[in-house]
């Protein structure tokens, strides 16, 4: 073989194998991206919230004004404030597997701070909407509140 093909052919194997690579990663990261945070990525606006204890409704609110807003693996939230004025809102990041968002916050309101830090959250969920049930226990009652979040982008 002539030493001016075997360069020729050289440079192509390289490039082409080069190409391929760089294809492989770019759908490689758009696939880990998507399974991660693009389903779930956006700002969510709070439509109901229902607080049950032992399975019993006791309260219904659709008034309640809260956001979250998932991107890129971070999470912020916010809330009105309380009728005893305390502050509830937090930052962190987020993993989204499974319909599961597994939230852990590194900086919140002082009302949220507690030693725990990771919320573990199975949510339902269709194109525009999502519901999580988050579920805690206090004096032999088991309490769940519900929350239906609108996306708004």
């Amino acid at each position: 073989m002539n030493p001016k093909a075997t360069l020729k052919y050289f440079i192509f194997a390289s490039t082409f194998v080069l190409i391929g690579i760089c294809i492989s990663c770019n759908v490689t990261s758009n696939l880990e991206k998507g399974s991660n945070s693009s389903a779930i990525d956006g700002v969510w606006e709070l439509s109901h919230f229902y607080n049950l204890g032992n399975g019993d409704t006791l309260s219904v609110d659709t008034s309640k004004v809260q956001h979250k807003i998932y991107l890129d693996g971070h999470v912020i939230w916010n809330t009105d404030p309380a009728a005893d004025a305390s502050e509830w809102h937090g930052y962190g990041t987020y993993t989204f597997k499974n319909d599961t968002i597994t939230e852990t916050l590194t900086s919140m309101s002082k009302s949220m701070q507690s030693d725990v830090n990771t919320y573990v959250i199975p949510i339902e969920r269709s194109n525009n909407t999502y519901k999580q049930v988050n579920t805690y226990e206090r004096n032999d009652t088991i309490f769940q509140n519900i929350e239906i979040y609108k996306k708004l982008n």
